[in-house]
């Protein structure tokens, strides 16, 4: 059995918006991390979600409506990070495909 899958399950119906999105952005976070310790992730929260990313003198950024990420967030455990992650290596950060 995916106990991994079913934690991230059980995290997607019992969270609010907000909190799911923190809990994803830490997840993403600590693969970026993992990656190189100089990363640096920010969330701001204005009219949007704002993600922000940082190494060293670059900066990328992941904007987000609630609508959008609850929508995601409907869509499955994993919608909300794949997006995160596309937007990411769309904007030039360089995401390592892992098996």
């Amino acid at each position: 059995m995916n106990s991994i899958g079913n934690e991230r399950g059980y995290i997607v119906k019992s969270l609010s918006v907000q909190e799911f999105f923190h809990h994803v952005v830490g997840c993403v976070e600590r693969k970026l991390k993992e990656w190189d310790s100089e990363y640096q992730v920010y969330i701001v929260k204005l009219a949007d979600y704002n993600l922000i990313v940082k190494k060293g003198c670059y900066t990328y950024s992941v904007d987000l409506s609630e609508e959008e990420i609850e929508s995601l967030q409907k869509c499955g455990g994993y919608a909300l990070d794949r997006e995160i992650w596309r937007q990411l290596e769309r904007k030039g950060v360089a995401v390592r495909q892992e098996s």
